[in-house]
């Protein structure tokens, strides 16, 4: 058995290597034509520059509605912005970009550093609040934890990065 799979792998190497060989040389002959072609248009382009001009009428092809591109352009042709003629106005303009970049981070920062002062809402909700609010964020024993929110919520990320992925869990 191991030898009949050795024998196809061998056989579907030279085969591939074949394939590969004969699409490298009609790579290599459509190259030749396409020079060759641009070659006779050069040519073409300065015998008829020394020739008068000749009112020319360009033949439409019929295009089947069955089979094609629809819209107009080709959709595979790269796509080159125009250049820009001015080197200094785009110049400024990255500047500016520059700029706008660094002044959104600047407040990135700011409000991280704020968000970071600030104590969270639950703790300011405690001391202000009554007996009620404080029994609402009292530890509750289960088992042998004593769990708060905070804790809870800690368990539940810890859960989500260091557990099973919720396609292997098992729900219950």
């Amino acid at each position: 058995m191991e030898l009949l799979l050795f024998a196809l792998f061998i056989l579907f190497s030279l085969f591939s290597a074949l394939m590969e060989r004969r699409k490298r040389r009609k790579q290599v002959a459509e190259t030749q034509q396409r020079q060759d072609a641009r070659k006779q248009q050069q040519a073409e382009e300065v015998v008829e520059v020394a020739a008068p001009p000749v009112a020319v009428e360009e033949k439409k092809e019929e295009e089947d509605p069955s089979f094609g591109w629809p819209f107009e352009g080709d959709p595979f042709e790269d796509f080159r912005p125009a250049a820009e003629s001015d080197p200094v106005a785009s110049e400024q303009q990255a500047l500016v970009a520059e700029r706008e970049a660094l002044d959104a981070e600047r407040r990135a920062l700011a409000m991280e550093r704020m968000s970071l002062e600030t104590r969270p809402r639950h703790a300011v909700e405690e001391r202000k609040g009554g007996a009620k609010e404080k029994r609402r964020y009292a530890r509750v024993k289960v088992g042998r934890w004593h769990l708060d929110p905070h804790k809870a919520r800690d368990a539940i990320v810890y859960m989500e990065i260091l557990g099973k992925p919720k396609a292997e869990r098992e729900e219950m």
